[in-house]
């Protein structure tokens, strides 16, 4: 239930995914909401400034959505995934994300996603008023006076909300006001990685050419290609290579480079990518970067959300969950304190902040895992048995993923946890049995490979011994999963 707190008048600078959710719950409780947006409306020209990987929706990303609106507004723009398609020497192998069949995330393209939300906040909500092309120019702490220059006209006026939320990104010029009226810390790291965004081409009638339930990834050690399903049978996809290097950005300057790399790496994902290589040289690369911040508020008067105070990588797919999950949980603490904006911020920077700096770790973590390990025996042989493990135990076991994306669980809870069941797995010799997991599968890869085992060949004391492994997921049943991709037919 929502306290009748007296109308206030409340500024928010931004009206990107959080901005613009933000809004609608201050507005359910009848508060006014002026949103201010440096860019132009994109459901003019159905394009939004600035490149981004398509997102994915996960539990806590949905639940906070739905506190505040018809989730099925959303869903109707979402595809499924089931799990991660790993694409190795002219193979697949399928990694499912979950052990039941609701355990899914869901991928929505951004731009679809913001438009979406813009139409739902002005349609429901009478009290927001956004202002496009308007832009934040200073803070004026002491006299509490926030300038905003209308980017058309280029006129100033002057606003003084009863306070103001900062939701303009991982650039946030909020942030950087509340740092020049007073002290306040803030580190920025990239990756030595970058990506260039490509796009797989539908097949006829806009079908899919590849499977359409999970993301794909094509995992090559420094470079690495991702592939994540649109509704019009597309894919959109991020090629990620170091800037500088031996195969890097750098080095892939002209046409004959890049096919001849494309060759070497990626052969069965060539022809399905639209205009190469021209659309690969059209940009030049985009970097991941992760920030931290400290304090997120100022004086009473302004706090930060979203990528404002905590830009995470994508590895993890819930960058986008965690700024819908700031929302909820804002909201929850203005309620709380009813009025005094003070405690409110600062309960919600510590509540917040300690998940948020794990969810950074994890995402880094987890892109080391998509680049260098998802090929590996032994982190395949893992999720399979935690994951059998989870459906004999489920409320002893629960894999780090299902915590952090099929659950409400804070994200440093999660951790916790994980890493307790991580310490009684290796107790009880369950890394050893991950161990001869992972060989019996190399073996078995080693002898397909070279034509001297077939499949139902295995030895059969080995496969009785396995059969745990069919608790992990759908794909030993599925023709579709194991199958190797056609060539001519096609991210956490």
């Amino acid at each position: 239930m929502t306290t009748q707190i007296p109308e206030q008048n409340v500024a928010i600078v931004g009206a990107g995914l959080a901005g613009t959710l933000m809004a609608m719950y201050l507005a359910r409780r009848g508060w006014r909401v002026d949103v201010y947006e440096r860019r132009a409306d994109p459901r003019l020209n159905r394009f939004v400034d600035g490149r981004s990987i398509n997102m994915t929706l996960a539990t806590r990303g949905l639940a906070a959505l739905a506190q505040v609106m018809d989730l099925n507004k959303i869903l109707e723009l979402t595809l499924p995934l089931e799990g991660r398609m790993v694409h190795q020497d002219g193979s697949t192998k399928f990694q499912p994300y979950g052990v039941k069949k609701d355990e899914v995330i869901h991928a929505i393209s951004r731009s679809a996603l913001n438009i979406r939300l813009l139409d739902v906040a002005e349609s429901s909500f009478p009290n927001i008023n956004i202002w496009f092309n308007h832009r934040c120019s200073t803070i004026n702490m002491k006299k509490w006076a926030v300038e905003i220059c209308d980017e058309s006209s280029q006129n100033h006026k002057v606003v003084t909300p009863d306070f103001l939320i900062g939701a303009d990104g991982t650039y946030s010029i909020v942030r950087q006001q509340i740092h020049r009226n007073g002290y306040g810390n803030f580190r920025q790291e990239y990756l030595e990685n970058g990506y260039k965004e490509l796009v797989f081409a539908a097949g006829p009638g806009n079908s899919f050419q590849m499977a359409s339930n999970a993301l794909h990834t094509w995992p090559r050690g420094q470079a690495m290609l991702m592939a994540i399903p649109n509704l019009d049978g597309t894919f959109a996809s991020n090629c990620i290579l170091p800037f500088t290097g031996a195969e890097s950005f750098a080095r892939l300057d002209m046409p004959a480079k890049v096919l001849e790399f494309f060759q070497d790496k990626f052969p069965d994902a060539m022809d399905l990518i639209e205009d190469l290589p021209r659309s690969f040289l059209a940009n030049p690369p985009a970097g991941f970067p992760t920030t931290w911040v400290n304090p997120w508020h100022s004086g009473g008067r302004i706090v930060l959300i979203g990528d404002a105070c905590h830009t995470v990588v994508p590895f993890y797919g819930l960058g986008m969950n965690a700024a819908f999950e700031d929302c909820s949980i804002l909201d929850q603490c203005l309620e709380k304190h009813c009025g005094n904006w003070d405690q409110s911020f600062q309960e919600f920077e510590h509540l917040r902040k300690v998940n948020t700096d794990v969810l950074a770790e994890l995402s880094l973590q987890n892109f080391i895992e998509l680049r260098d390990k998802a090929r590996s025996p032994k982190v395949a042989a893992r999720k399979k048995v935690f994951a059998a493990l989870h459906k004999m135990f489920p409320n002893l076991i629960v894999p780090l993923y299902t915590m952090m994306c099929h659950t409400k669980m804070p994200f440093a809870e999660a951790l916790k946890r994980a890493e307790r069941q991580d310490r009684w797995a290796r107790l009880f010799g369950v890394d050893i049995l991950i161990l001869f997991i992972a060989a019996f599968h190399q073996c078995i890869g080693f002898f397909k490979k070279h034509g001297s085992i077939s499949a139902k060949e295995s030895p059969l004391p080995l496969r009785a011994a396995f059969q745990m492994n069919k608790l992990a997921g759908p794909e030993q049943k599925s023709n579709l999963l194991d199958a190797p991709q056609k060539k001519t037919g096609s991210y956490s």
